[in-house]
């Protein structure tokens, strides 16, 4: 069964039901500065850390808002993990939370974590993917190395990036990510199904993993075409992160692969169309 400390499911409701603080707005819409060596490192090898992306003052509002959101979602879920799919076992994930939850809203239509992706990918505009809250239960397996833009059906994953935002602080053996640096190369293609046929593309049995520890409030961006994993969940308690993927304004609709058809932020395109329907906003 799904427990978060602190919260029941009325409580959450209560917090979920409740304009978040002016402080917190505020927060959320402040600039974030970046340096042209972050900027670079990002391009260079894919992923980059941001240390205070959300600062101390305002990490318990926002993490108790998404707690009460996971809650909410996957409470009545009354399962051990040895129970679930192997890949339930890599993450309790919690997708399009903001269209469901206004104070999550609030959240992910920030314009401090878009204004971080619009620096990084050096755009005009960004727009919204979706969210997906990403908890690692006690005692979860790894989640397998993958490329997110496996799973989305647009044509330029080079425009694409991921923000995971540490709710608690998140040492390797709480299941950290990690990153295979310069694996943001187009040419560098390979389908991971972590749904179902999880494997290890052989050309990176060759390369070195870099994990990537963070502290409450750090986050790592990265491309949609970087190699990632993370690590199991050795310790006792709930290893929280919250995503958001985010897309360059322009970007087209791939409709090549029949799963793709039915893609919620994509719903009504045509191949070729410029992703801009009610799911992915400019936040930015």
């Amino acid at each position: 069964m799904v427990r978060i400390e602190g919260l029941t499911e009325l409580s959450a409701s209560e917090i979920l039901n409740s304009d978040i603080s002016k402080s917190l707005k505020k927060f959320l819409d402040e600039k974030k500065e970046l340096t042209p060596e972050q900027i670079n490192f990002y391009h260079n090898n894919g992923f980059v850390k941001v240390k205070d992306v959300v600062t101390e003052e305002y990490l318990p509002e926002l993490r108790r808002i998404i707690e009460a959101a996971v809650l909410i979602r996957k409470g009545k879920d009354e399962r051990d993990l040895k129970q679930k799919s192997q890949y339930e076992q890599s993450f309790l994930q919690c997708g399009y939370l903001c269209w469901d939850f206004p104070a999550v809203k609030e959240i992910v239509f920030s314009k401090r974590f878009a204004g971080i992706v619009k620096d990084l990918m050096q755009a005009e505009h960004i727009r919204l993917w979706h969210d997906q809250a990403l908890f690692k239960e006690p005692g979860g397996r790894i989640t397998d190395a993958h490329q997110d833009c496996s799973y989305w059906p647009i044509h330029e994953p080079q425009f694409t990036s991921t923000m995971w935002l540490a709710l608690v602080d998140v040492p390797v053996e709480k299941g950290c990510l990690y990153f295979y640096p310069r694996t943001n190369d187009p040419k560098l293609r390979e389908y991971v199904d972590i749904f179902r046929n999880p494997h290890q593309p052989e050309f990176l049995k060759k390369e070195e993993k870099v994990f990537m520890p963070l502290k409450a409030g750090e986050a790592t961006f990265h491309s949609g075409l970087t190699f990632h994993g993370a690590g199991e969940n050795k310790t006792n308690q709930m290893r929280e992160a919250m995503t958001i993927i985010y897309i360059k304004d322009g970007v087209t609709f791939d409709s090549s692969d029949e799963r793709n058809k039915t893609h919620t932020s994509c719903i009504g395109l045509n191949e070729g169309e410029i992703i801009n329907t009610k799911y992915t906003p400019i936040l930015i």
